[in-house]
C-alpha cells in the first residue's frame, strides 16, 4: 500500500521541479467529446505543453483503422481535420513525444443523423370511438438505438416506442405505426409524433394535419319562437383549423347571418324554417351536419275563398276553400252554429264543396286555424239567391 508515503514523494518531486526549473510536459486534446452530425467537418486540437523541444504527432484511430484526415502541426500544436465525417469515423487518439517522453490523449467522437422532421402523412379524419392506423416516419436516423418516437394528442402522451436495433449500422428511414381510438375528450386536440435523440437531446416534433371527423352542434333544441332569435353554433375538429359555412337546403349561397361558426336568425319568420347544413372544411377534407329549423307561433290569418264568382243561385255547386301560409296549425272549415267541420292538423288547406245549393246552406261560413299558440279565423257570408218558377 502507498498511502501518505506516496502522497508525499508526489509533492516532493513537484518541490524538486521547482527547484530545478523543470517542468512536466502535459498533454491537451479538444475537445474530448465529439457529438457531431454525419456529413460535417470536424478539427480535433492537440497541444503539447511544457516541452522544451519539438514535439513530435502522431493520429491514430481508437481501433487503428485507417485515419483518413488532414493534419497540420505547428511547433507543439497539431491540428486534425476530418472532413465530411460518416458513420463509421472512429474516435481518435492523439500521440506525442517529447524530449523522449511519450503522451497520448483520446478524443471520443458519437456520430448521429437526424436531419429531418418526421414526416406524417395527411389524415382524412379523426372520428370518436373509431380507429385510425397513424404512421410517423423519420428519415435518414442513425443510431437507432439512441432514439425515441413518442405520439401526443395535445399534451397527453399516447404511445412511446423505443426503436428496432435491427441494422442499426446505417444511416435509415424508420417508421412508427400506432392503432389510435380517439374519444370525445380528445376533440380540438392535435396529433403529433416526437422523434428524440438521446446523444444531444435533439428533439423534432411534427403535428399532423387530418380534415374534419366529428361536427357537432352547440344546442339540440333548434325550435324558435316567432319574432325571436336563434344562435346554433356549429363545431368541427381538424388541423388546420376548419372553415365554418351554414347554408339553408335548397339555397346556393352561404348564409349570411352566420358568423364565428355561428347560425345567427334574428326575427324568425315562418320562411326561416326548414333544414339548415353546417359544413367544415379544410385542406385535407370536409364534412356536414345538418339540422332542422322549427319556427313556432300562433298562426296566420287564414283565407277564405269561393270558387264561384257573382251572384249564387240556388242548384249551382260551389266550392269554399280554406288556406293557412303560417306555421304548423290545425285548420277547420263550418258553418257558423253547426259543429260540422272539415279539415285536420297540418294541413296547409282544407275544401268544402256544396252541390245544388240551396237557401238553407246560406249563412257565415268560417276558416279556422290554430296551434299550441294561439287561434286566427277568417269568415264570409254566403247568400243564395232563390229562382222563382215563372
Amino acid at each position: 500500500m502507498c498511502g501518505v508515503k506516496c502522497i508525499s514523494f508526489v509533492l516532493w518531486i513537484d518541490i524538486l521541479n521547482a527547484i530545478t526549473g523543470e517542468n512536466i510536459p502535459k498533454l491537451e486534446i479538444t475537445p474530448l467529446n465529439s457529438v457531431i452530425h454525419v456529413g460535417e467537418d470536424l478539427k480535433i486540437t492537440c497541444k503539447v505543453i511544457d516541452c522544451p523541444v519539438n514535439a513530435t504527432f502522431v493520429w491514430t484511430s481508437a481501433m487503428d483503422k485507417f485515419l483518413k484526415a488532414e493534419i497540420k502541426n505547428e511547433h507543439n500544436v497539431s491540428h486534425l481535420l476530418m472532413r465530411n465525417i460518416s458513420i463509421h469515423s472512429d474516435s481518435v487518439k492523439c500521440q506525442t513525444t517529447c524530449d523522449r517522453k511519450i503522451l497520448q490523449k483520446m478524443s471520443v467522437i458519437e456520430v448521429f443523423s437526424f436531419p429531418e422532421d418526421p414526416v406524417l402523412p395527411k389524415i382524412k379524419s379523426l372520428i370518436a370511438n373509431q380507429e385510425q392506423k397513424l404512421i410517423c416516419t423519420v428519415p435518414n436516423i442513425y443510431p437507432l438505438e439512441r432514439f425515441q418516437i413518442e405520439w401526443f394528442r395535445g399534451d397527453k402522451s399516447l404511445h412511446k416506442e423505443e426503436l428496432d436495433l435491427q441494422n442499426s449500422d446505417k444511416v435509415q428511414n424508420y417508421s412508427s405505426v400506432f392503432n389510435y381510438t380517439p374519444s370525445v375528450d380528445d376533440q380540438g386536440k392535435n396529433i403529433s409524433c416526437k422523434a428524440t435523440l438521446y446523444l444531444n437531446s435533439w428533439v423534432r416534433t411534427t403535428t399532423a394535419e387530418y380534415g374534419p371527423g366529428t361536427v357537432t352542434v352547440s344546442s339540440n333544441n333548434t325550435s324558435v319562437k316567432l319574432g325571436e332569435q336563434l344562435e346554433i353554433t356549429c363545431h368541427a375538429d381538424g388541423n388546420p383549423k376548419p372553415k365554418i359555412f351554414w347554408w339553408k337546403l335548397g339555397e346556393t349561397e352561404p348564409e349570411h347571418q352566420s358568423q364565428n361558426n355561428k347560425l345567427i336568425i334574428s326575427n324568425a319568420s315562418w320562411s326561416q324554417a326548414g333544414w339548415y347544413r353546417c359544413n367544415a372544411s379544410n385542406n385535407v377534407g370536409s364534412q356536414q351536419m345538418s339540422v332542422k329549423v322549427i319556427v313556432v307561433g300562433p298562426p296566420n290569418i287564414p283565407k277564405i275563398q269561393l270558387s264561384h264568382r257573382g251572384e249564387l243561385k240556388e242548384g249551382e255547386n260551389i266550392s269554399i276553400f280554406c288556406s293557412s301560409d303560417g306555421g304548423p296549425a290545425e285548420l277547420k272549415l263550418y258553418r257558423q252554429s253547426q259543429s260540422a267541420a272539415t279539415g285536420g292538423p297540418n294541413e296547409s288547406a282544407v275544401l268544402l264543396n256544396i252541390s245544388s245549393i240551396q237557401i238553407t246552406d246560406a249563412g257565415i261560413y268560417i276558416c279556422e286555424a290554430k296551434n299550441d299558440f294561439g287561434i286566427e279565423t277568417s269568415k264570409m257570408n254566403i247568400t243564395v239567391k232563390v229562382c222563382r218558377l215563372k
